[in-house]
């Protein structure tokens, strides 16, 4: 039987004969369940409209021959349920309103791959892990629409993911930090109330993320807040996507820092229904190296950050939270975890393919409790490096299973504009679904046909792999281009010998290659579910036009108009995809990147 799950089930048994549905089958609620199930019903019930061809009224009360019966039982293990399919109807059976949706969610994949005559077959399902999370980048270049934020939520859902956190440096409205956020289109406290009440429909819990220590650029080059800046002068350095990435922390000398801080989670918290709060405290370059300089020599460095995370990791347990922060500073000196209070969680993150387990050990010696953080890898990227990402994924899920984490947190970061159209991490989120829900391995190759089939309606089940195969050739990427137009004359030669050009010919090739498989697929996807398609061939434009873009200032850099040209047009092409799912965000600080650039190829001078 060709059926496919995403993620798969733990036990699944087929049995003879199908079920048909009906212009009479009904989705009966039984009187167990809760009112907010109407709400899996009414997904179930467009699902067989859309796939069948049959729209089943709803109902509640006793179920008929024929029906499909959606009900609670306590007496099974929290987070279990069973989905029977036989000829006289289906029965859905949880332990929980949460694992009633999950529920709802595999029949719907039964649906999509088998319309109106589902085969009889019997599931028992539960997750490995309790807390099965995704990351989303909302700060370094773009900011998603609600509509778009809503649609994640929904694809959320549909793939058993339940917890769902926004990075935010900047990009929310605070009252009194205009300064920073009035050449941005930040979230309001409306989008943030509105996606909080959708997402808990869905069984996902929104947890806030915001940047309380390092990676504080655009806040603390503000006028406003510069004298919280570790180093001097912040405000009066111009911007680069190079120096924005590496700075700016707190000054964790100013006796003002730790109220500031508690001002913010004090207007941001209240939004979420959630009881976690994230204050990320990760990459605090340049703690202790300005103005704090002469404490962290008299305490130390390690003192000065544990001091500012303690600070507000207890302020949040005062509200009745449970404090989160990233484990990269914390895990050199593991045994401070000790001093945190005892409710905090590390978020333990770690992004190459063979992802080793020595950060989630020592971090779990300590006793502090940890979710495993691995990533999308489509940072810095057009194309995300999918393999990796399988890779890491299954790396650290392992590592997750075999020191007790109780998450999963799959990150997805916008490093240097976030130029990465965030529909092409989709897949990533898919392989964090797969693996945060069955610890069971499943192949790269086998994975990918599923993903097709159910993550995109493919029937020849080839779209991923072909997708995949447009990964991975990108030889002037984007964190060179961004750095070598950014940098000095020796900056720029250091970067240039950095790369190979003699491979783009080859590459390029393998990426025109990789697009006619991808569409070869156009024909093999559902009617009206084709994005994707012009999605991966505007960005396979991206990749060859930036490989030539790199071959040609490595080479003489004789005028190349017609090279400036195709970058301008290829440009507004990238924008209207950009804004098919995000707001204006930084696209100023992109554009002005963009024309340099262009105004280099045609023979300007640029600075």
């Amino acid at each position: 039987m060709d059926t496919k799950f995403l993620p798969q089930p733990k036990q699944l048994t087929f049995d003879q004969g199908t079920l048909t549905f009906t212009p009479h089958t009904r989705i009966v609620l039984s009187p167990s369940v809760a009112p907010q199930a109407l709400l899996y019903a009414q997904m179930l019930q467009q699902a067989i409209c859309t796939h069948a061809g049959l729209c089943p009224a709803l109902g509640r009360g006793e179920s008929q021959t024929g029906d499909i019966t959606l009900s609670i039982d306590t007496a099974q293990t929290v987070g279990h349920y069973t989905l029977s399919v036989c000829t006289t109807g289906i029965s859905l059976v949880a332990a929980d309103d949460e694992a009633l949706c999950n529920a709802v969610q595999t029949l719907i994949q039964l649906v999509q791959q088998h319309g109106a005559m589902v085969p009889c077959l019997h599931i028992a399902d539960f997750p490995n892990l309790a807390h099965r999370g995704y990351y989303q980048d909302c700060s370094r270049g773009r900011v998603p629409t609600l509509g778009y934020l809503k649609r994640v939520a929904d694809l959320l859902c549909r793939y058993k993911i339940n917890e769902w956190q926004l990075y935010i440096e900047h990009t929310y409205l605070f009252r009194n930090l205009s300064e920073a956020w009035r050449d941005d289109t930040p979230l309001t406290a409306d989008d943030i109330l509105e996606l909080d009440a959708y997402c808990a429909a869905r069984h996902i819990e929104l947890v806030p993320s915001l940047s309380s220590f390092g990676h504080m650029y655009k806040i603390l080059s503000t006028k406003t807040c510069c004298d919280l800046c570790e180093l001097p002068d912040s405000e009066k350095i111009p911007f680069s996507y190079t120096y924005a990435g590496s700075h700016h922390t707190l000054n964790v000398s100013n006796p003002n820092v730790v109220d500031f801080i508690k001002s913010l989670i004090d207007e941001y918290r209240p939004l979420f229904r959630s009881k976690k709060f994230n204050i990320c405290a990760d990459e605090t370059f340049d703690l202790g190296k300005g103005r704090s300089k002469e404490l962290a020599d008299q305490l130390g460095e390690k003192a000065l950050y544990v001091q500012h995370v303690k600070a507000l990791c207890e302020y949040l347990v005062e509200q009745g939270c449970t404090p989160m922060f990233w484990g990269d500073i914390m895990w050199r000196f593991p045994q401070s975890c000790a001093e945190l209070p005892k409710e905090t969680i590390c978020l333990n993150w770690g992004y190459l393919p063979n992802q080793r387990e020595n950060e989630i050990r020592d971090i779990a010696a300590s006793g502090i409790t940890q979710y495993a953080c691995p990533g999308v890898c489509g940072w810095n990227r057009w194309f995300p490096l999918y393999h990796n990402a399988y890779s890491n994924i299954r790396a650290m899920c392992h590592h997750a299973h075999k020191y007790n984490a109780i998450g999963l947190l799959n990150t997805d970061w916008g490093d240097y504009a976030h130029i990465n159209d965030p529909r092409l991490t989709i897949p990533g989120i898919l392989y964090g679904a797969a693996f945060g829900w069955n610890a069971q391995p499943i192949e790269f190759d086998e994975l990918n046909r599923t993903v097709s089939r159910i993550g995109y309606g493919d029937t020849s089940e080839q779209l991923m792999g072909s997708l995949a195969d447009l990964a991975d050739h990108e030889i002037f990427d984007w964190q060179h281009a961004v750095n070598w137009i950014e940098g000095d004359s020796n900056r720029r030669a250091e970067l240039l010998a950095e790369l190979d050009f003699s491979l783009v010919e080859q590459a390029n090739a393998a990426i025109r290659s990789a697009l006619d498989r991808v569409l070869a697929c156009s024909s093999t996807l559902p009617a009206g579910e084709k994005e994707i398609i012009s999605i991966a061939s505007i960005t396979a434009e991206s990749v060859l036009l930036w490989n030539e873009i790199g071959c040609w200032i490595n080479g003489e850099q004789a005028p190349n108009f017609e090279l400036a040209e195709r970058l301008e047009h290829w440009y507004a092409l990238y924008l209207q995809q950009w804004r098919q799912v995000s707001r204006e965000g930084g696209l100023h600080h992109l554009t002005a990147l963009i024309a340099s650039y262009a105004d280099l190829l045609r023979g300007r001078h640029i600075a």
